[in-house]
């Protein structure tokens, strides 16, 4: 029994060999129906347009399967295309080499042009293929050995068959040679790529660990120096501000964990129902404790039919992280934050905005502020988690997030969620 393995990268490479260029397919189509045609006018021989148009129509099917996005990625499925592949191409070849086993000079170019051509697209169309460039080229191999001794047996002195021996050689290495090259081009790009992605990989770590670094140091200092000062304070009530400087600072410290864990999509989310009205004109109240003066919130109840199913802490975490980045945006001036929820475009999901008056982002910026390690602010001050954590909540949540410069200024953030 075959044993089921997901084949879809491999599907999705004979779907882009064979199957994404319009142009090329109606061009080839176009040249193998003339062909047919004119064959068949002039040999008045019916195997000619059974050839051609049963080509057509064959490939015709196999490209129209191969373009649909329902496929299974499984091995049988993956086998099934490399057959038929491999049976069009031999279709294709065989009358090439009756064409070239006729005693006409005209047939003869036919066939030899169909099979240099056929040669080429392999070469072009299967080079990241490798199984099916390994067939195309024993393929093609055959295929020059065929006209050889087609031409072998109309060939009347030593001289011309030596001449179409080599020819034959000459074409076949020129073929074998561009195959070999080929996978070893390929074996060279893969190590480049391979020692890219590590690069990239050590270039994220020390990102990460520099930030990370920083924000613990920070945590710790605060924490080492109210301890260093309990002791030295007579006064109960100031040694009790101290051990809540120090317990805070632990809190901040576990929240950094929970983001790298939210990052990573290692927490496990605990999913209750949550009445969005009731839960957002909580986080409006904690939230206006961690805010300026200078920055105000502007709070729109949303309807009392909105209900959503996820993680009530993580989706607090994650709210809180879009308020406080929209409060660092208006600093130091200040602003408004605008917190609703309203209906998505969508049906069944509901978006919660989250809107600040700051400057906004560059639009090349918009794309990249939920890749993890990326932060606008300096060096130190932040690992670069918060979005890419949202993000994670989001898309775990069955949700996405959003977001987008307003025309009056300022950034919209639109954690977009389904409803229960």
């Amino acid at each position: 029994m075959i044993k089921t393995r997901c084949y879809s990268r491999q599907i999705d490479g004979l779907r882009s060999a064979d199957a994404s260029s319009v142009t090329e397919i109606g061009l080839r189509f176009a040249i193998i129906a003339a062909t047919s045609l004119i064959l068949w006018i002039k040999t008045e021989n019916p195997v000619m347009l059974i050839w051609g148009f049963g080509y057509i129509g064959m490939s015709g099917a196999y490209i129209l399967a191969l373009a649909s996005r329902r496929l299974s990625g499984s091995l049988r499925t993956y086998a099934a295309f490399l057959c038929v592949s491999v049976l069009l191409s031999g279709w294709y070849v065989v009358m090439m080499i009756y064409l070239i086993t006729l005693d006409n000079r005209v047939y003869e170019f036919f066939g030899i042009c169909g099979i240099i051509g056929l040669g080429l697209y392999c070469l072009s169309r299967h080079s990241e293929l490798t199984l099916l460039a390994i067939c195309d080229n024993v393929l093609v191999s055959l295929s020059i050995l065929g006209a050889v001794l087609a031409y072998f047996g109309k060939s009347g002195t030593p001289s011309e068959m030596i001449a179409i021996a080599f020819a034959g050689l000459a074409i076949n290495a020129y073929y074998s040679l561009n195959f070999f090259e080929m996978m070893r081009t390929r074996a060279r790009l893969r190590l480049a790529q391979e020692a890219e992605a590590e690069a990239q990989k050590m270039r994220a770590v020390g990102q990460l660990t520099s930030g990370i670094a920083h924000d613990f140091n920070n945590i710790l200092t605060v924490i080492r120096g109210n301890l260093d000062l309990l002791t030295a304070l007579p006064e109960a009530e100031d040694r009790d501000v101290m051990l809540n400087e120090a317990r805070n600072s632990v809190d901040r410290a576990a929240h950094l964990v929970r983001q790298l864990l939210a990052f990573s999509r290692k927490s496990q989310m605990m999913r209750s129902d949550l009445e969005l009205g009731s839960f957002l004109t909580e986080f409006r109240a904690s939230l206006q404790s961690l805010l300026p003066d200078s920055i105000s919130i502007a709070f729109t109840i949303p309807r009392d039919d909105m209900m959503i199913r996820t993680d009530r802490h993580l989706l607090e975490a994650a709210l809180l992280n879009c308020a406080l980045n929209a409060r660092d945006a208006m600093m130091p001036t200040g602003g408004t934050i605008r917190l609703r929820a309203t209906p998505s475009a969508t049906a069944g999901e509901v978006a919660i905005l989250i809107e600040d008056t700051g400057p906004g982002l560059h639009e090349d910026m918009i794309s990249r502020v939920t890749e993890p390690f990326f932060t606008t602010k300096p060096v130190g001050e932040g690992p670069g988690l918060g979005l890419s954590m949202v993000k994670g909540f989001a898309e775990q949540s069955g949700g996405r997030l959003k977001l987008r410069n307003l025309p009056q200024g300022g950034l919209q953030v639109a954690l977009v969620l389904p409803l229960a």
